[in-house]
Parts: C-alpha cells; sequence; structure tokens
C-alpha cells in the first residue's frame, strides 16, 4: 500500500516535496488555505541561481518563471549607485503569485502531473495542523499562524505594499535605504508583474515612513503605483526570532522552506532555499539522519548573516549611512565580489564563483 503524506502549504516548498514524493510512489495531499495557487497578487522575486544545477538536483523545469538579472540599482540615502552581479554569478527575477507563468503555478502543473492532489481553499487550523500524523511536511511560507502552531520564534513582517505594471527601461531591482526603515525598501519587476514594498521587523511603520518612502519612488526613478495594502502584516511573520530557527523537524512534523529558517537574514532571499528543503523534507519522510545532513549543508553563512542583522538592527542611521555608501561605492563585480556574495548568497544555492 502507498504511504499516505499530508502536507500544509501549496507554495514552493510544499510543491517541490509533494513531486518528490509522488515520484517516489506515495499518495500525497497538500492542503493550501488559499482559493487560488500562488494567492491573488502578482509580484517579482529575484535571487542569485545556478539553474542548471537547480533543475538538474530537484528534477524539475523551473526557467518559464524566470529572467536574467543583470543590473541592480541601490539608492543609499539620497545617492544612486549601479552595479551587477559578482563575477560568474548568475541572478534572476523571479515571476511570483497568481500568475500562470509565475513558480508557483509552474511547480503546480508539474505536481498535478505528478499526481499530487492538491485542496485548494483547505485552510487548517492551528490545532489542524498540531493534529496532522507524524512525519507530516508543513511548509506554510510566511504564516504567522503556522510559526505559533509550531511554537516556533518569529518576527512580524510590518509590510506597506503595493503591485501594478512596470516599465520595461528600469533595472528589475532597485533597493531602497534610507531613514525610513531599518529593513529597506524594494521596486520589483519580472515580465509586466512590478510592484513595490517597504518594512519593518521592529515595530509598524508610521504613515510619515510610507510616505517618505513613495516620495523616493517617485523622485528618483518616476515610479508611482495607486493603490497600496498593508494587509500582508495582518497575517505575515519571518523566522528571525531565534538563532535557532533553523530547524528541519519540530516533534514529530518535518518543515521546509520559510518555517524551516531558510532564508537569507540579509535580504531575505528564500526561493532557492524553499525549492531545495521541499525536497529534504521528502527526504525526511523515511531517511531523517541522511535530511538533517543534507540540511545542515544549505546555509553555510547563515550565522554571520545573522549576526550582520542584528548589528543592522541597532546601528544608529548616522552609521548605517556611510556604512552602507562605501560598501555600495567600493563594490566592483570582477575585483571584490565576496562582499556581496555575503550579502546576496541564499540558503540552499550551490555555485562557484568562476
Amino acid at each position: 500500500m502507498a504511504k499516505k503524506i499530508e502536507i500544509a502549504g501549496a507554495g514552493l516548498a510544499g510543491l517541490v516535496a509533494g513531486i518528490t514524493l509522488a515520484r517516489r510512489g506515495c499518495e500525497v495531499r497538500v492542503h493550501e488555505a488559499r482559493r487560488y495557487i500562488g494567492g491573488d497578487l502578482s509580484y517579482a522575486d529575484s535571487t542569485i541561481m545556478d539553474v542548471a544545477a537547480l533543475e538538474a538536483e530537484l528534477g524539475l523545469d523551473l526557467e518559464e518563471a524566470l529572467e536574467p538579472w543583470t543590473l541592480t540599482r541601490a539608492w543609499s540615502y539620497g545617492r544612486k549607485y549601479e552595479f551587477g552581479l559578482p563575477r560568474g554569478v548568475e541572478g534572476f527575477t523571479v515571476e511570483r503569485g497568481k500568475g500562470e507563468h509565475s513558480l508557483e503555478n509552474v511547480l503546480y502543473r508539474q505536481a498535478v502531473a505528478e499526481g499530487v492532489e492538491v485542496l485548494l481553499g483547505s485552510r487548517l487550523s492551528k490545532q489542524e495542523i498540531k493534529e496532522l500524523p507524524p512525519g507530516s511536511i508543513i511548509a506554510t511560507g510566511l504564516d504567522r499562524e503556522a510559526f505559533e502552531a509550531m511554537d516556533l520564534p518569529c518576527r512580524p513582517f510590518f509590510c506597506h505594499m503595493a503591485t501594478g505594471r512596470g516599465d520595461p527601461s528600469r533595472p528589475s531591482v532597485i533597493i531602497y535605504l534610507d531613514g525610513f526603515t531599518r529593513e529597506f525598501g524594494y521596486y520589483f519587476q519580472r515580465g509586466e508583474a512590478a510592484g513595490a514594498l517597504v518594512f519593518s521587523v521592529q515595530r509598524p511603520m508610521t504613515d510619515g515612513e510610507k510616505e517618505e518612502f513613495k516620495a523616493k519612488l517617485a523622485a528618483g526613478d518616476g515610479i508611482v503605483f495607486d493603490t497600496w495594502s498593508d494587509r500582508i502584516a495582518s497575517w505575515a511573520a519571518w523566522p528571525l526570532g531565534s538563532w535557532s530557527n533553523l530547524r528541519l523537524l519540530q516533534g514529530e512534523k518535518i518543515l521546509a522552506g520559510t518555517l524551516a529558517g531558510l532564508i537569507s537574514p540579509v535580504l531575505l532571499f528564500g526561493v532557492n532555499g524553499a525549492l531545495v528543503s521541499g525536497k529534504i523534507a521528502a527526504l525526511a519522510v523515511d531517511d531523517r539522519d541522511a535530511a538533517l545532513r543534507e540540511f545542515k549543508r544549505l546555509t553555510p553563512l547563515y550565522w554571520p548573516q545573522f549576526a550582520f542583522r542584528k548589528c543592522r538592527e541597532y546601528l544608529p542611521h548616522a552609521v548605517l549611512k556611510p556604512l552602507t555608501r562605501v560598501i555600495l561605492s567600493t563594490y566592483d563585480p570582477d575585483s571584490f565580489p565576496y562582499a556581496m556574495l555575503f550579502a546576496l548568497y541564499p540558503p540552499g544555492c550551490k555555485f562557484s564563483v568562476r
């Protein structure tokens, strides 16, 4: 009889886990809280990635959701910088959300082809998550209730966000570092999907801080969105509540993706970590020791990145301003790649600087 596996969450990690287990002959059922794969927004993510190596490792097709990311614009306290990725490193913007070519929907079609059952609109309560059978996989992304159900420390995601259509003449990634937050503001674009967000993990942003960010968008890059929302802040959280948040197992449950702590503490990249951890979570169903060994290899820079985050959270802007400007002004993709790689390196990424 085929082993039956329950998975909470039809995001990147949950779908990869489901595909992997279905290929091994398991009967897989995935519970997705939303009525549509990817939710009700179209947006873009960005990451460095060795696509060929990742596709070979996972046995999946990912390129449909990707576009090359070659240029970044950064505004540091009003001063503009533009630069490419470090030598030998490939980066991509990733379509996310509800679009037909989003990474979630690309994986969903492959999951359905493998016989994975995906139950849309099947939101599990905290108690229902706790009552899932031993060996179930919890891959619920940023969902704060899942962190609470699994007794995992987390930080709030106070996010102010807008989405719409982008201008192809702009860089697909623009970062804003300024006094309105200790984190950063971010403009993203992939195809026609574009948007911007600014966030904090320490406290809710004031209306003045939000308006300052929007003014920077308009003045520096001509970016204006009509409708902004704080809705994400009502349900989302980051796994940044403790140094010990990296974990594959919690009691008898298996964790994957963001819930397992697999994001970069510096820039919060999580695509690679979600994809690779989905396969490792599937491995843990039958061989937890082997899965734990693989899991430990996913985050070679996590601890120094986490330490850097803690410093950044408490340094005054009078220090952050010259520090970020020095880093950005001295960076060169050919002769000085490692400092930038430290900031960019995401969990689960496998590549070598050529």
